[in-house]
């Protein structure tokens, strides 16, 4: 298996799912208290590690725009992020997410079917990551979540050196990030800024990845925005 090539390919499924479409992010608030503010279960036993308020402008862009959570198209969402931690394994957080994918919480709806999103999340298990997509109606408005279950040991095992190149593509003079962004983008669909930038949702579950090796289990991250 090429797992340099396997970690773009979930590095660009995540970004897809939670919705990085080139907005200007404004910086999103750590919650005083750890506390869970998105109208969703959590893995039983789960820990609160942290949560952030965000709030993003994004505009249209074919290589993201079918992507889950910011799925009505360019303008304004406003969403939170929350980190989890769980000392329960891979295999049952697998089978956690298979479950409520097939049994949504009261209000809300799967939003991720057919075999293109199978094909992606056996590319993102293999990494240590994997996915469920949700909706539901809010006051008349689309209200998306995305799910993320995460193994840091594995994703660090399969993907360290991709991820530990992109922690230091913010110390690149401009010009080299603006190439470099330019090539991914068309490999990709995306632009490593984009990535990098804690501020947007997608931004804030990358950062994650810290928290979770220190609580030294697995985690799960949940995505929620709505548009304004």
């Amino acid at each position: 298996m090429n797992h340099s090539r396997d970690a773009w390919l979930a590095c660009a499924a995540v970004i897809l799912l939670a919705g990085c479409s080139g907005g200007q992010g404004t910086a999103g608030r750590p919650s005083p208290a750890a506390a869970d503010p998105i109208n969703f279960p959590l893995f039983s036993g789960a820990e609160v590690l942290s949560s952030r308020a965000w709030r993003q402008t994004v505009s249209s862009n074919p290589g993201t725009g079918n992507n889950a959570v910011l799925a009505q198209g360019a303008g304004t969402y406003v969403g939170h992020d929350v980190v989890a931690g769980t000392q329960a394994l891979m295999p049952s957080l697998e089978a956690w997410l298979r479950d409520i994918d097939a049994h949504p919480p009261n209000g809300y709806a799967s939003s991720a079917q057919g075999n293109g999103v199978e094909a992606v999340r056996s590319h993102t298990r293999d990494l240590g990551i994997d996915f469920a997509v949700f909706s539901r109606d809010e006051d008349g408005k689309e209200h998306g979540v995305v799910v993320l279950a995460v193994d840091p040991q594995t994703l660090d095992e399969r993907a360290g050196p991709m991820l530990r190149m992109i922690g230091k593509f913010k110390l690149l003079p401009p010009m080299l990030r603006e190439s470099i962004d330019n090539q991914v983008k068309k490999q990709t669909g995306f632009t490593v800024t984009e990535l990098t930038n804690a501020d947007t949702p997608i931004g804030a579950a990358v950062a994650s990845l810290d928290q979770l090796r220190d609580f030294g289990g697995r985690g799960i991250v949940l995505i929620d925005a709505v548009k304004q």
